[in-house]
């Protein structure tokens, strides 16, 4: 196993995972678990990652399914809304942007990170959350339209 290469991957990667994860939880504890449970399988399987084009790729869409997974059980074991976790109330939202964000179901936020965070194609996010290039169509038009009326309602204040 070529362990440096791994780490360098970890190294120049792991904020960006962290960041797409986060995109979808809401919540930076969250998001750093669900990141190094990312890299923790990548490593495991790494003869078969490095073995990629682009092995960081992986390693992204390995996190945002953990992220999906994750906000749909803590939802569970929550009751009474949408959101599973806050951010942290010291650590406010950056801007308005990112509550927009927050609007989101965790699938809308899944296409969003993986098509305009990552910049892949609808077929490569279909591939990666299991689900048909129409709905990554729609979940995306979902999504923006969302995203938009979050930003003219802020806009409009």
């Amino acid at each position: 196993m070529d362990e440096e290469v791994f780490e360098a991957m970890w190294q120049e990667h792991y904020g960006s995972v962290a960041r797409s994860a986060y995109l979808v939880l809401g919540d930076r504890e969250e998001a750093a678990d669900v990141a190094q449970e990312a890299f923790t399988r990548a490593f495991q399987r790494w003869p078969e990652v490095q073995a990629l084009e682009r092995p960081e790729s992986w390693v992204h869409k390995v996190a945002v399914n953990l992220a999906i997974s994750r906000r749909r059980t803590l939802r569970r074991w929550v009751r009474g809304g949408p959101e599973v976790r806050q951010v942290d109330p010291a650590d406010p939202p950056r801007d308005d942007l990112a509550a927009a964000l927050r609007s989101l179901t965790p699938a809308q936020r899944a296409v969003v990170a993986l098509r305009f965070y990552l910049d892949l194609s609808v077929e490569e996010v279909a591939s990666a959350l299991g689900k048909r290039p129409g709905t990554v169509r729609a979940l995306t038009h979902q999504a923006m339209t969302r995203l938009r009326g979050k930003v003219k309602e802020t806009l409009d204040e």
